[in-house]
């Protein structure tokens, strides 16, 4: 214990020594977090600005355009009667969406024919995309259901009949988990939970990328010499564990509430979930540092995976649509099982026996990546063994005097 308490504090020396890892370590995770939520901070996409052609000039399409209008997801930047100036403020990005009102509108209606409008969005911005269809929909359907409903009253049915038989089967809708159906709530926990990975990972690759740029090995520091390989993780893993830890209620604790996303669990449950989750990131990337021999390496090779990282953990898009060969290789990566069973206990209340195979499956990778880690040390012993016996031997490494 003696021994690995001395790798635990040198190791300290190594991270608070490291202006480029302290900025990792704690100007991105305490700054980053803050900021990311910012954007998003409106939660909903409100009052996308659309045009409207407006071919009919009736008093049924003006009660149209004012429904639209009404609906909080659009608002109406411009009424014409030209199709080409609605065209032109669509291509130059002044409006998202285009609503056109065919001239036989107001006529179809009172003779009891269907009566088209045209919707044109924009399909490469789904955001956009969802909220203009949405809000013309929700009130084309509104306006539809009244004239429906003022027809039948005009049959000699009473409003009560005439509602019935307009809306026999009534749809009762209610978003679960994310009730405002906030973009920030569906995005930010994850990619927090993303953000503790990917900033530990490169971390360690830095140290250990800049260390052997130096001449020495980044596990076999003077005091650890000829130490069991063990003893050397566990000791850089008490420093790494214990920051990130604190890193973690940090982000559970103060930012949850600070933003006011949904905390359906409590700290105490979302903490013994997260610790294999960190011990197994960890692993992985000492594991992952002792094949880096400078500081350049390990941050093209560890920042290239965010992306991939990010879409296979199956948040972003569903895990089902993924192929299977590349969806089961996802759970290779930590993130893929940890942002599984955080959003299921802190967003949607589950229990913790609900997420128990994540957080097992958390704690295989955690064993698995330290025997991964055990051999990488290993590996770096013989070098510098065969250093030792051979000076002159390809590959060797100068090993800095105690």
């Amino acid at each position: 214990m003696k021994t690995v308490l001395k790798i635990w504090q040198q190791e300290y020396r190594n991270i608070f020594t490291d202006h480029g890892v302290l900025l990792l370590f704690f100007g991105a995770i305490i700054i980053y977090p803050i900021i990311y939520p910012i954007p998003y901070s409106n939660n909903v996409l409100k009052d996308v600005p659309i045009a409207v052609v407006d071919m009919n000039h009736s008093q049924l399409s003006r009660q149209l355009i004012r429904m639209v209008d009404a609906n909080e997801f659009v608002d109406v930047y411009s009424k014409t009667g030209d199709i080409n100036a609605a065209r032109k403020e669509f291509f130059e990005g002044k409006v998202y969406g285009v609503l056109l009102i065919a001239e036989d509108f107001s006529q179809k209606i009172q003779w009891g024919e269907t009566a088209n409008v045209v919707v044109y969005t924009d399909a490469s911005y789904f955001l956009f995309y969802r909220q203009v269809l949405t809000g013309i929909v929700s009130s084309t359907a509104t306006m539809s259901a009244g004239v429906e409903i003022q027809h039948m009253l005009a049959a000699g049915l009473s409003r009560a009949e005439a509602m019935q038989a307009r809306d026999p089967l009534p749809l009762i809708s209610y978003p679960l988990y994310n009730r405002p159906g906030s973009y920030a709530v569906f995005v930010v926990p994850a990619v927090l939970l993303l953000i503790l990975q990917q900033t530990l990972l490169i971390g360690i690759g830095m140290l250990a990328g800049t260390a052997r740029e130096r001449g020495h090995s980044h596990f076999l520091i003077a005091d650890s010499r000829g130490e069991q390989s063990y003893k050397i993780i566990l000791g850089k893993t008490g420093a790494y564990f214990s920051l990130y830890f604190i890193h973690a209620i940090y982000f559970f604790g103060v930012l949850f509430r600070l933003y006011d996303y949904p905390q359906r669990t409590g700290l105490l449950q979302l903490l013994v979930f997260v610790t294999p989750f960190l011990l197994s990131v960890i692993f992985l990337g000492i594991a992952l540092s002792a094949l880096f021999r400078n500081r350049e390496t390990s941050l093209m090779v560890l920042v290239f995976t965010s992306l991939p990282a990010l879409f296979l953990s199956g948040f972003s898009w569903p895990p089902e649509a993924i192929p299977p060969w590349l969806h089961l290789l996802s759970y290779l990566l930590p993130s893929t099982a940890g942002i599984d069973g955080f959003l299921k206990l802190n967003i949607m209340g589950a229990e913790f026996r609900e997420v128990l195979v994540s957080w097992l499956w958390l704690w295989g990778l955690a064993g698995g990546y330290f025997w991964m880690a055990i051999w990488g040390v290993q590996r770096l012993q013989a070098k510098i063994a065969s250093v030792a016996t051979d000076p002159a031997a390809p590959g060797s490494v100068e090993i800095a005097a105690p």
